[in-house]
């Protein structure tokens, strides 16, 4: 097995939090800086499980990057010319991308979210993710849903989301108020 197909493979085993991650989204963020040098007034922000210490998760940086609306097409263009895949399931407001890159010996992945501004998809990402930073208990109850996802459902993406809707859902009507 090569290191794609082990990164591939692994893609829902719960990995501890690792103080790594800020580094690895700062070496994202420059890469996509320079993708994009052609929109101006991007913002990148780090999102998910890896911008929240002590969280833990798959290990994949997400990444959340918000354009004019003018720009959002031209951005999908850019994002797939610098590698990324662009899945076509997401929403209007948001469109998702994904990347593999290895570092280190061993394959790494990227979730992209794009967005523009107005859409109000960067307030629910930002606010997801400090009130998990902010709020401990609420913190350890997404560990261990996380974990038990990822054991019941290694395998299969939208069960393992499917099966944290609900829990997203009201820390996100907590965070949001």
């Amino acid at each position: 097995m090569n290191i794609l197909e082990k990164a591939i493979a692994e893609k829902y085993f719960f990995k501890e939090y690792s103080p790594k991650y800020p580094k690895m989204f700062l070496t994202q963020k420059r890469f996509l800086s320079k993708a994009l040098s052609e929109i101006k007034n991007k913002e990148i922000y780090h999102i998910g499980s890896t911008s929240v210490p002590n969280l833990g998760g798959k290990g994949i940086i997400d990444i959340i990057v918000v354009v004019s609306k003018k720009s959002f097409s031209k951005s999908k263009k850019l994002l797939e010319k610098a590698g990324f895949v662009y899945d076509h399931t997401m929403r209007k407001k948001r469109s998702f991308f994904y990347r593999y890159y290895v570092s280190s010996g061993s394959a790494k992945l990227v979730h992209l979210h794009l967005t523009f501004q107005g859409s109000g998809e960067i307030e629910k990402a930002l606010a997801f993710r400090d009130y998990l930073r902010a709020n401990k208990k609420a913190r350890n109850d997404y560990i261990k849903l996380k974990k038990k996802a990822s054991h019941l459902y290694s395998n299969h993406g939208k069960k393992y989301l499917k099966y944290k809707f609900s829990f997203i859902r009201n820390i996100l009507k907590k965070a949001l108020k």
